[in-house]
C-alpha cells in the first residue's frame, strides 16, 4: 500500500512538472487543431510535456487538459505556440504560411492548400497575434489534393 500511494505522489508531481515556476506568466485556454476537417488527437501521450522529448514551458500541453498553457517570461503569438508543440513545425516563407506535421508539409503556396487561424472565432494574423489567458485557438488546415 505504501509503495502505490508514493508512486501516485510522485506521478502527480511529474503532471505538475513546470507548472510550479515563478516565472510572471501564467495562462491557458483551449486549442483545437483540424487537418482536412480530422482533430488533430492532442490528448495523445506524445504532446503532452510529461511525455514529450522536446516540449516547452513556454507553450505546452498537459495529460488530462483539453488546454495549452503558457508560461515563462513573454507570451508567444499563435504561430510561435504551434510551432513549441511537439511534433509540429510552423514557419513563414515568401508570405505563405507552412506547417509541418508527422512528416507531413502543408504549405500555403500550393493552390491546394489552405490554413485559417481563429482565436475566439475570430480570424487572425497567426504571426502578430498574442495569445491571451481563457482564448481558444483553431487552425484548420485545409487540402484539396
Amino acid at each position: 500500500m505504501q509503495r502505490r500511494a508514493v508512486l501516485a505522489s510522485v506521478s502527480g508531481l511529474v503532471a505538475l512538472a513546470g507548472c510550479l515556476s515563478d516565472d510572471e506568466i501564467d495562462e491557458r485556454g483551449e486549442i483545437e487543431i483540424l487537418i482536412d476537417d480530422e482533430p488533430v488527437n492532442l490528448s495523445e501521450d506524445r504532446y503532452q510535456a510529461e511525455h514529450a522529448e522536446n516540449h516547452s514551458i513556454d507553450f505546452h500541453l498537459h495529460e488530462g487538459s483539453d488546454q495549452w498553457y503558457m508560461e515563462g517570461e513573454e507570451q508567444v503569438t499563435f504561430a510561435e505556440g504551434i510551432d513549441l508543440l511537439p511534433y509540429f513545425s510552423f514557419e513563414t516563407d515568401d508570405g505563405d504560411h507552412v506547417l509541418e506535421h508527422d512528416g507531413d508539409t502543408y504549405d500555403e503556396a500550393d493552390v491546394d492548400t489552405e490554413m485559417t487561424f481563429l482565436v475566439d472565432g475570430e480570424s487572425v494574423d497567426p504571426t502578430e497575434h498574442t495569445l491571451e489567458d481563457g482564448e481558444e485557438m483553431v487552425l484548420e488546415v485545409s487540402t484539396s489534393g
